[in-house]
C-alpha cells in the first residue's frame, strides 16, 4: 500500500506589534520559530503588518524598490531633540510615520501623559518635507503618544491656535481648554496629503479619540472628559473660524485626534492604514497561498474591530476561506465575541495564561510566543 504523503503547510505569519513587549518584527521571528519547531518543513511567508503605526515606514518602503529612507532631525512627544525615519518613494511623494516622532512606545511609563504630549515632532517633518517640495505626502497616524486634536502637525505648518487673548496655546491635549481662535497659514500650502489611519472612529464623543483610547496612553479615568470637550473645543472653534469641521468624518479619531486635523485643515484624502499595507505588499495574493493565516497584537479586544490591523487580516482572510490565528498578550473576547465581529476563521491564542504573571509574560514574550505558536501547530 502506497505511503500517504504529508502536504507541506503554508504559513502566512503577519502579526502587528505587541505594545511594551515586541515588535512586529520580533513578534513575526518568534512566530516563526514556534513553527519550524514542530514542522521543519513548513513553507512560512513572513511580513510585519502596519496598519499606519508602529512600523509604517519600514514596512511600505522594504515594499517599494526605489524607496529610500532618510532621517531628519525632530523631537519627540516630550521635546527631547532625535532623530526620526522617513521615506522617499519617489522625486515627488515622501511617506511618514507619526509614531516615529510621536509614538507612544518613544515614552517612558511614568511620562505617559495624553494630557501633557506632544505632536510638533511629526509636524516639524511635514514642515521639512513641504519645504522640499514633495508633491504628496502620504502620513501614517497610528500609535500615537497624544490626544491634541492633531495641532502639533499643523503648527510647524503655519497653523495658530489662540487664546482670547491672543496668545498661543499649548499644543497638547490640556492646552486646547483655552483655544479660541485658529489662523491659517500665511502661505498657501500646496501639497496633497493622504493621511492612513488605523482606526475610524470619530473625533469626539464615546467612541471618539479620547474615551476610546486615550488610557491606553496613560490618561487618568477623571482626565477623560477634559480630553474629550477640548476636542469638541477644537471643532467648535473650526466652525467658528473656517464654517466646518469634519470631526464625524471617518478616521478623524485616530491618534488623538491627528486624522482630524490632517482631514478637517489639510484636506487630506483617508485611507485605511491597513488597505494602504495590503495594496503594497500585495496581500490577497500572499493570503490565497497560505494554508493559515497567522498574526497578533497585544491586546485583541472590542477596539480591535475599530479598523486595527489583525482584525483586518482575519476580514480579508475570510474572505478566502483561510483559517486565522489570532495570537495576543490578552483577550476577553470569546467564542460569541468573535461571532459578533464576524470572525468564524479565528482561533485566539493568549500569552498571560502561559506565564506566572504579567510582568513575566512581558519580559519572555519571545519565549511565550513560540510556546503558544508549537501548540497551535502540534494541534493542527
Amino acid at each position: 500500500m502506497a505511503k500517504a504523503v504529508n502536504k507541506i503547510k503554508k504559513f502566512l505569519v503577519s502579526p502587528d506589534k505587541f505594545r511594551g513587549s515586541l515588535s512586529a518584527a520580533q513578534a513575526a521571528h518568534a512566530i516563526k520559530m514556534g513553527i519550524l519547531a514542530v514542522d521543519k518543513d513548513a513553507l512560512i511567508d513572513e511580513v510585519t503588518m502596519t496598519d499606519g503605526g508602529d512600523g509604517f515606514v519600514d514596512t511600505i518602503a522594504k515594499a517599494e524598490k526605489n524607496a529610500k529612507i532618510i532621517r531628519l532631525k525632530t523631537i519627540d512627544p516630550t521635546g527631547q531633540t532625535l532623530t526620526a525615519k522617513c521615506a522617499l518613494l519617489n522625486d515627488d511623494c515622501a511617506l511618514v510615520g507619526l509614531s516615529e516622532a510621536s509614538g507612544l512606545n518613544l515614552v517612558s511609563d511614568p511620562d505617559r501623559n495624553p494630557m501633557k504630549l506632544t505632536n510638533i515632532g511629526t509636524g516639524q517633518i511635514l514642515a521639512k518635507l513641504v519645504e522640499r517640495g514633495y508633491k504628496t505626502i502620504i502620513v501614517g497616524v497610528g500609535g500615537s503618544a497624544t490626544n491634541d486634536g492633531g495641532i502639533g502637525l499643523l503648527i510647524p505648518l503655519g497653523f495658530r491656535f489662540l487664546d482670547a487673548e491672543g496668545k498661543d496655546i499649548e499644543p497638547n491635549g490640556e492646552g486646547l481648554a483655552k483655544l479660541d481662535k485658529i489662523l491659517p497659514p500665511q502661505n498657501k500650502i500646496s501639497t496633497k496629503f493622504i493621511v492612513a489611519t488605523d482606526v475610524e472612529n470619530p473625533l469626539f464623543g464615546e467612541n471618539g479619540a479620547a474615551y476610546k483610547f486615550a488610557l491606553q496612553k496613560g490618561a487618568k479615568k477623571e482626565d477623560l472628559p477634559l480630553l474629550d470637550a477640548n476636542l469638541r473645543k477644537l471643532a467648535q472653534v473650526s466652525k467658528k473660524c473656517f464654517g466646518t469641521s469634519a470631526h464625524d468624518a471617518q478616521g478623524a479619531g485616530s491618534a488623538g485626534g491627528c486624522g482630524y486635523a490632517m482631514i478637517n485643515f489639510l484636506d487630506a484624502k483617508r485611507v485605511s492604514g491597513f488597505d494602504l499595507f495590503a495594496k503594497h505588499t500585495n496581500l490577497d495574493a500572499r493570503i490565497k497561498a497560505a494554508d493559515v493565516v497567522v498574526t497578533g497584537e497585544g491586546i485583541f479586544d472590542e477596539t480591535s474591530a475599530d479598523g486595527k490591523g489583525p482584525y483586518a487580516l482575519a476580514k480579508l482572510a475570510a474572505k478566502y476561506k483561510k483559517p486565522v490565528w489570532i495570537f495576543c498578550g490578552n483577550s476577553d473576547i470569546d467564542e460569541s465575541g468573535l461571532a459578533k465581529m464576524g470572525l468564524s476563521n479565528v482561533k485566539i491564542g493568549r500569552l498571560a495564561p502561559l506565564a506566572a504573571n504579567q510582568l513575566e509574560a512581558l519580559n519572555r514574550a519571545p519565549k511565550y510566543l513560540a510556546q503558544l505558536t508549537k501548540d497551535f501547530v502540534s494541534a493542527m
